[in-house]
């Protein structure tokens, strides 16, 4: 009776067991709801959803301080003052939010217009200011007035991109005595430039004579990443400054095409800069309704500036549509727009050398948010036009994409700078309904430094990229040159490292990417050239994707199933919820524990079953011996001649068990603990 009981406590404990672990398995991976998995299952379909982008091309407003030679010599150089016209015109394009302000040198440096936020009142103010512009200091202290202008370059504020013009004439000129100017010019390059450089002013340089030093004045922009141009007469003086003013404040344009621009439901203002032909004295405009105008309109919106070169026309809430111009302009006219619709370009580099490309990085942003909309995306046609200073052939592109990208933010690339040279790149961007431009100038030199690069890849496939840099020795003097290896990737794990000099001419680089990423290799230079001149130069050596190969697993040999005679299936309980697919696993884990229950009685009948048999015999025995008097266990039999036996008054019988062979210890119940 005792087994039978310990064989039931066990089964309990067992079935408690496997639906205790069901139960968990449950909790770990119930699944959702029907509706759940629909909206999982949709979301996951949907792949042509415009999603909201987490990334903004962020384009920070300009901070512009123009430096403005007026040393005696500027009365050659620009006999008419033609400075006043072309600062009158910066004045005034300048946009709202900037900052700006402008300084006079000689021997000595003033603020000719206070250092300001650009608006309504600080225009009022500049304007007449530019009128004082004159030839008549002594002197050309070019150290000095960068001093002045960077007056903030210990704290330069991370608000602004800030830039500096330059205009001048001549060559360092501080003293009478030469060696005082040789000395001032190799503070600027050896103090005044790093200082610059590395406080992260952008230094535009102008020269308005072949006399300037302009050796020094390249020095300055490249070394900043700025522009050098030359004004070869006063008259280029307003062409020239407005080139570097784009540089330095990157608007937004609508194409001027046909002498015409379109004009879309986005767009809040737009300033038309129209340079007449010579002998054109007015310029006249038509707007899509019909209406000339040739003269400020107020009731429509309409300002209006004349010079004896060009108009300056500005619109607010201009109608939608065509716009027409019946005046003959030149080359130099453009349209820029104040738009809820932007194209927004990330900052061009100014300056780079022969055969490498020029990233352009530029989404469409719609009140201040980049726009992801995939059917908008697809309307976008980009084209690019590269012209050559010189050249009477241009280079025309159409950039192209798979597909428009997941964040907004187009990043495209342009490598059509083999020869060495000045260059405008213009990008149009054609949305059907609307017409966007942005225009860039850069210059294209040789490098210092050649990289000359290899790969291999060795047998398990790792693949290492190797460079080796050289300079001429003629120009360089490498014993005095530190060279610097960079690696960036797009995983922003980068690192740098300083080159040794290899046999006195050469330095070699190698590494091997480990993760998945798009890579950056560049070197950058810093010594001195042969005639004692320091130089500061980088050069992008490759651009390249790297794939990290999978680990490829062997997957484990197929083992022949055994074939296993199933027993009925168990139902689980009515309240067990609905698993799916883990309900075989349930079944499976009650009918493991069934055999295990079977094999346990088996095994007991195997160790104990002899013993038993012996116990059962002796029982036996005992019920069919002679009852004594008044104990008899053997009774008439019954009218149906079967016997019956009484144990009413008999003792239970006694079955011998040692303490080594007791159910106890064999089956201690008693002590087991439940795992569950």
């Amino acid at each position: 009776m005792r087994i039978r009981v310990w064989i039931a406590v066990m089964f309990l404990v067992l079935a408690n067991t496997v639906f205790g672990v069901g139960a968990d398995i449950h909790e770990q991976v119930a699944p959702t709801s029907t509706q759940d998995q629909a909206q999982d299952t949709a979301r996951a379909q949907d792949t042509t959803r415009p999603k909201a982008s987490s990334k903004t091309l962020k384009i920070l407003p300009s901070d512009v301080r123009v430096l403005i030679d007026i040393s005696g010599s500027m009365k050659k150089t620009d006999p008419q003052n033609l400075r006043k016209p072309a600062l009158d015109l910066i004045v005034r394009l300048l946009p709202d939010k900037s900052r700006a302000g402008v300084w006079i040198f000689g021997n000595d440096v003033n603020m000719l217009v206070p250092h300001n936020t650009v608006d309504a009142n600080w225009r009022k103010q500049a304007a007449p200011n530019a009128k004082k512009i004159n030839s008549i200091a002594l002197y050309t202290n070019i150290g000095k007035a960068l001093d002045e202008v960077s007056f903030d370059r210990k704290n330069l504020s991370q608000d602004y991109k800030t830039h500096i013009i330059l205009l001048t004439d001549g060559v360092v000129d501080i003293s009478k005595e030469a060696v005082d100017n040789i000395k001032e010019r190799q503070r600027i390059l050896t103090d005044v430039l790093p200082g610059l450089k590395n406080a992260g002013y952008i230094v535009h340089t102008i020269a308005l004579s072949a006399d300037a030093d302009t050796d020094l004045l390249k020095k300055i922009s490249v070394a900043t990443d700025g522009v050098f141009t030359t004004a070869h007469s006063a008259d280029e003086l307003t062409s020239t400054f407005l080139k570097i003013f784009d540089q330095a404040v990157p608007a937004e344009r609508v194409p001027l095409e046909n002498n015409g621009f379109l004009v879309d439901d986005s767009v809040k203002e737009f300033t038309a800069l129209i340079f007449r032909k010579p002998g054109v004295e007015k310029t006249v405009i038509l707007a899509p309704d019909g209406k000339e105008y040739s003269a400020t309109n107020p009731q429509d919106g309409i300002n209006w500036y004349r010079t004896s070169q060009y108009d300056l026309i500005t619109a607010d809430t201009p109608k939608a549509g065509q716009w027409k111009i019946k005046t003959e302009i030149t080359p130099q006219s453009r349209i820029t727009v104040v738009s809820n619709l932007q194209l927004v370009m990330q900052s061009l580099k100014n300056n780079i050398h022969s055969n490498d490309s020029l990233a352009l990085n530029y989404s469409f942003q719609e009140n201040n948010k980049t726009v992801t909309n995939v059917d908008f995306l697809n309307l976008l046609e980009t084209n690019v036009i590269i012209v050559k200073e010189g050249s009477k052939e241009n280079t025309a592109l159409t950039l192209e994409m798979p597909a428009p990208p997941a964040d907004g933010i187009y990043h495209q690339s342009l490598s059509s700078f083999a020869e060495v040279g000045d260059y405008e790149v213009h990008v149009y961007v054609d949305g059907k309904t609307f017409k966007r431009e942005f225009k860039h100038s850069l210059s294209v030199r040789d490098s210092l430094l050649t990289v000359n690069k290899s790969n291999s890849t060795a047998a398990d496939g790792k693949i290492t990229y190797s460079y080796k840099v050289s300079a001429d020795e003629k120009l360089v003097n490498l014993s005095k040159t530190k060279l610097t290896a960079a690696v960036k990737n797009s995983k922003n794990n980068n690192s740098d490292r300083e080159l040794e000099l290899i046999d006195g001419n050469h330095w070699e680089f190698a590494f091997s990417p480990e993760q998945t990423a798009e890579y950056h290799i560049s070197f950058h230079a810093l010594g001195e050239m042969v005639e004692g001149d320091e130089f500061d130069e980088s050069v992008n050596a490759e651009t390249f994707s790297y794939q990290e190969k999978a680990i490829q697993v062997k997957p484990p040999e197929p083992v022949a199933p055994t074939k296993v005679e199933t027993p009925a299936p168990v139902k689980l309980p009515t309240s067990t919820p609905d698993v799916g697919s883990n309900k075989v696993l349930y079944v499976a884990i009650a009918v493991g524990n069934l055999l295990i229950i079977a094999l346990g009685y088996f095994a007991y009948r195997m160790f104990f079953g002899s013993k038993v048999k012996d116990e059962l015999a002796e029982l036996e025995k005992t019920l069919t011996m002679d009852a004594k008097p008044g104990t008899a266990k053997v009774a008439d039999k019954n009218s149906s001649g079967k016997m019956k036996i009484n144990l009413n008054e008999e003792k239970p019988a006694n079955i011998p068990m040692n303490e080594a062979t007791s159910m106890d210890t064999l089956f201690p119940l008693d002590d087991m603990e439940d795992e569950t």
